[in-house]
């Protein structure tokens, strides 16, 4: 409906000096007057943006089920969705999955076994005390793995994504603070690992790299000697460094940069050239290249400096 004048009920035009305009008698009139409340342009409360997504159910040929079987397979669809969020206790599906999750992780069997004891423990004394025994059973994975030390060094990030490929999801965040909660149910006493536990996991993802073996041959080494020796430099490397150059570091990075020193080092002793670049030694092992180059430069080469080497120009 066009608006119309509040004095004589002429009917208004736009002038674009005045606003609206009386055709009739010629008042002037305010533009918010004439907006009603109903008006698209005038604010209104629209109430919450957030809403739940629901899901309609059909049959074979496309027909929308009726409202009672709407119901139905609403609660059947929760029911299953919270038997993969680990809601409830499935022994044979969590020990199937707990298969599944070491073979792509790829620990060891008394890893697994050790989880499983872990997870048994747990569960007789307190039922269910997360409300998720998908979230328990990674817990029980990473203290195993901490107590068997370098033979099951996994990272947390790691464990994380191998439960969601089995469709549990939980985060990063979620998994260190239940790990710190059950430590009062079943305590464990290595809650942190250390820099040297990580050094057999850089050494694999490097052994599995084709490029890697063919430069070591071509170099005139053999590949399980030199990373038989690279593996003892870097252990030579970190158990020399102090508390304070540890604390606050992720000790899977600094223990991935201690290996690209050692390398460096061998190199250096054995008249060769380096094996790894700074671009490409990142990209197998995990690691930023920033990261790479800022211990290098702040934890290594003062280390270096300090033994009175002259490998320094090997390692800028």
């Amino acid at each position: 409906m066009a608006p119309a004048c509040s004095e004589c009920g002429g009917s208004l035009v736009f002038d674009y000096r005045s606003g609206l305009v009386c055709a009739t008698c010629g008042l002037i009139c305010e533009i918010d007057e004439t907006l009603s409340s109903n008006s698209p342009s005038s604010k209104q409360r629209l109430g919450s943006t957030i809403a739940k997504k629901f899901y309609v159910f059909k049959d074979a040929e496309e027909r929308t089920l009726p409202e009672h079987l709407q119901l139905k397979f609403e609660r059947l669809k929760e029911l299953q969705d919270s038997f993969y969020r680990g809601s409830y206790l499935d022994l044979f599906k969590l020990y199937r999955d707990l298969e599944s999750i070491g073979d792509f992780l790829m620990l060891p069997d008394e890893v697994l076994d050790k989880c499983k004891e872990i997870f048994e423990d747990f569960i007789s004394k307190v039922r269910n005390p997360y409300n998720n025994y998908a979230l328990l059973m990674a817990v029980c994975l990473m203290i195993a793995s901490r107590e068997l030390g370098e033979r099951s060094a996994i990272k947390i990030s790691e464990l994380v994504e191998a439960f969601q490929k089995r469709g549990y999801s939980f985060s990063k965040k979620i998994l260190v603070r239940t790990m710190s909660y059950a430590s009062n149910i079943v305590p464990f006493t290595k809650k942190f690992r250390s820099c040297e536990e990580y050094i057999p996991k850089v050494i694999s993802k490097l052994r599995s790299a084709p490029y890697i073996n063919v430069r070591i041959r071509v170099a005139g080494m053999d590949p399980d000697d030199y990373f038989g020796m690279l593996t003892k430099i870097s252990k030579d490397l970190l158990s020399s460094l102090s508390p304070i150059h540890r604390s606050g570091k992720n000790p899977f990075l600094l223990a991935a940069s201690a290996v690209y020193v050692a390398s460096t080092i061998l190199s250096g002793q054995l008249g060769r050239c380096t094996i790894f670049t700074k671009v490409q030694y990142s990209k197998d092992v995990g690691i930023a290249e920033y990261t790479l180059r800022c211990h290098i430069r702040t934890i290594f080469e003062p280390l270096i400096a300090e033994r009175r080497t002259t490998l320094m120009p090997i390692l800028t």
